[in-house]
């Protein structure tokens, strides 16, 4: 049989892999049986049991006898000090005999704190109605979710924009390079496991024991399907799981349909989305105001770059407007013909256009509720949620969407998308930020994808010492049927001006303070403060140290470097819950010797204090980034500051101009000894600015 046909190809691998993997099942697999662990009821504390149930019968027959009542309430008591003690040992031994694996360490925590969440399908069971059967529900879902978003699609023809105008083609073109074994093989050893298989039921763990075998047949396979342009139907399906996202469970519109797609799937599309990353970002085809699935970009690098551009701006005493987009369904709702003529005008031609036509298309899924699968549904838009590929086709579709802005600077998280202008005078502001959303509606509309203007929100953004004298005229994210009707009769409600925004995790209020961001944290450090303070009883140190790292610690730091540039007794009031967090990680002994002055368990547990994590993160985050411009101290005369080779630090204005990068920069690093400012290399650099700020503290 000839194999030229990639489907005919992929069916012969089904093949090869059952005959190998029951070849090598036996040999390689090992079975993990789950440990007998001892029950923390042992004979001593079953006798004391038993011995209190005897003093309480001999209580209760003569229940006006005191000197009873006081024998059994001291046993009582006794007991229950016993019973607690055993509990905690029995819990501090299960935690030790997870052999550092996480996920089972993680597993017995949430345990202990009675956190034992309900299965996916337990919770859609539990909420949906009771008398529909399992099919049932399974079929409404699949029906919601394809409805919903046809309901959503626009049906207008008309294009508004002229698209040579703001679209920029690439005169490059990406080369596909036909992957090797090897290559494949340490793709496959990259993959998680514990993922779910798809509907051709092979597994990811079953893969990694047959690697060598199977590696080469892969290779083949995805290199066939890239020069023949087909992809194989049967992975073209997919399961889909209905995960909640906020509101009514009993509602299914407030479910989000997330993929589970076969792991050969995975595995072409991994191949791919690595050579098409590669070629992106390597040749800047990406906009640079986009941060989202880019390596090297974050949330993080987004929110530093917008809070210092708003910082510039209030140093400079003026008024900012920020208008905060939401899409409907954005991933679901793009047409094939524009992802993949985006994708020409980025570079991305033969072989690879193509063969993303024949991969988008004739497309299916069911929705899966406990074993159960809906009928099959056909995908008539859209890229899947949980493919490798969707979030790349993503960035593509939407490249152009910056270039369309003629008066505003755009921030944008894949489709999460801000834009900004500032200036002196509001009403001229709001008149170019206007043209603005304007040309954003009809970029959606000629895109095929759908503004959310009940959830679109407008804030102003301003220094409190500087006050308004004119109301904020009103700002409006017209519909298509007003811009038929050239503006005339509109029935358009404005945008929501809000005093304070969530945007990416961080709330951002309208005077720049991040007050209310640091209440927020707090809220949520203290929940997690009554947690640990149960679990410091149960598990050991090394353990309780793990939590606040993967924690607390992470909640502290994200957008830290933003954030952190707020007033000093907001950050005390975080520094104060860090040392509550502390006492926990120490021995009493420990404890008791810094009783006066708690600062000193931050260098006992090696742990930096938020004001120098907050330094520490943002010279890491800038460390020898060219766009600072940092220039050295020059004079006529030889003096201290030259010697010691320090920057030239700006003059500003006011606390907003202090917080810009252009001053924190050059500050912090002058205050560092020369050894470390002139370190070049990263790791190094991290290491002795930690050891440093850890010894001044």
């Amino acid at each position: 049989m000839a194999l030229e046909c990639p489907i005919a190809l992929y069916k012969a691998f089904k093949q090869i892999f059952v005959d190998i993997y029951n070849d090598c099942y036996v040999n390689k697999r090992v079975s993990n049986s789950d440990r007998n662990n001892k029950k923390w009821i042992d004979n001593k504390i079953k006798c004391m049991i038993k011995e209190k149930d005897r003093l309480f019968e001999l209580w209760s027959n003569e229940p006006k006898n005191m000197l009873k009542r006081l024998n059994y309430t001291k046993f009582r008591n006794k007991c229950q000090k016993a019973i607690v003690k055993s509990k905690n040992i029995y819990d501090k031994k299960s935690i030790l005999e997870c052999n550092k694996n996480i996920k089972k360490i993680w597993e017995r925590i949430n345990t202990m704190l009675g956190n034992n969440k309900q299965s996916v399908d337990d919770l859609i069971i539990s909420n949906m109605n009771g008398q529909d059967s399992v099919i049932d529900i399974s079929n409404n879902f699949a029906s919601t979710f394809d409805r919903e978003i046809e309901e959503i699609k626009h049906k207008c023809q008309d294009i508004w924009l002229d698209r040579k105008t703001y679209v920029k083609t690439s005169d490059m073109s990406m080369r596909w390079q036909p992957v090797s074994p090897k290559y494949v093989k340490n793709i496959i050893n990259n993959m998680n496991v514990n993922k779910s298989p798809g509907s051709d039921l092979v597994r990811m763990s079953d893969l990694k024991i047959i690697i060598d075998k199977v590696s080469p047949v892969l290779a083949k396979l995805i290199n066939l399907t890239v020069k023949k342009y087909k992809f194989p139907n049967k992975l073209k399906e997919a399961i889909v799981r209905p995960i909640h996202k906020k509101g009514d469970r009993k509602n299914v519109s407030n479910y989000r349909p997330i993929s589970i797609l076969s792991s050969i799937d995975k595995i072409i599309e991994k191949c791919i989305v690595n050579q098409l990353s590669n070629y992106l970002q390597t040749n800047n085809i990406i906009n640079e105001c986009q941060h989202g699935f880019l390596k090297g970009k974050s949330t993080n690098t987004l929110l530093a770059k917008f809070t210092d551009e708003i910082n510039s701006y209030l140093e400079d005493k003026k008024f900012v407007i920020t208008i905060f987009f939401d899409y409907k369904k954005a991933f679901d709702t793009l047409q094939f013909d524009t992802i993949l003529n985006a994708m020409e005008e980025c570079g991305v031609r033969e072989p690879l256009n193509p063969w993303f036509r024949d991969y988008l298309t004739a497309r299916s899924y069911c929705v899966k509720v406990e074993d159960t699968l809906s009928d099959r549904v056909e995908v008539r838009s859209g890229v899947a949620q949980g493919s490798g590929c969707g979030p790349i086709c993503y960035l593509m579709h939407v490249n152009s969407l910056c270039r369309v802005l003629q008066h505003c600077s755009a921030y944008m998280f894949a489709d999460d998308l801000c834009i900004l202008r500032s200036g002196a005078n509001i009403d001229d502001i709001c008149q170019l930020v206007q043209q603005d959303i304007d040309a954003v509606v009809k970029w959606s509309h000629d895109n095929g994808i759908i503004l959310n203007a009940s959830k679109t929100k407008l804030m102003l953004i301003h220094s409190p010492y500087l006050q308004s004298n004119s109301v904020t005229p009103p700002l409006f994210t017209h519909d298509y049927t007003c811009h038929h009707n050239n503006l005339l009769d509109c029935k358009c409600k404005p945008i929501e001006r809000v005093n304070c925004v969530t945007y990416l995790g961080a709330r951002i209020d309208d005077k720049f303070s991040w007050s209310q961001h640091v209440d927020y944290i707090s809220n949520k450090l203290r929940i997690l403060l009554s947690k640990m303070y149960h679990l410091s009883f149960k598990v050991p140190i090394n353990i309780l140290r793990c939590i606040y790292m993967s924690l607390v610690d992470s909640i502290m730091s994200y957008a830290l470097d933003s954030y952190g540039l707020t007033f000093k007794t907001n950050l005390d009031k975080l520094e104060a819950l860090q040392i509550r967090f502390l006492k926990l990680l120490v021995t009493k002994k420990t404890k008791s010797s810094c009783k006066g002055d708690y600062r000193k368990l931050f260098k006992i547990c090696k742990i930096l204090p938020i004001t120098l994590k907050h330094r520490y993160l943002l010279l890491v985050n800038h460390h020898c980034i060219q766009e600072h411009n940092l220039t050295y101290v020059k004079n006529n005369h030889n003096t201290r500051s030259m010697a010691a080779g320090r920057f030239n630090v700006p003059r500003v204005t006011n606390y907003f101009g202090d917080r810009t990068l252009k001053k924190r920069i050059p500050y912090l690093l002058n205050s560092l000894p020369a050894d470390i400012r002139s370190e070049t290399n990263i790791k190094k650099f991290k290491r002795k600015l930690k050891l440093y700020y850890l010894d001044i503290i």
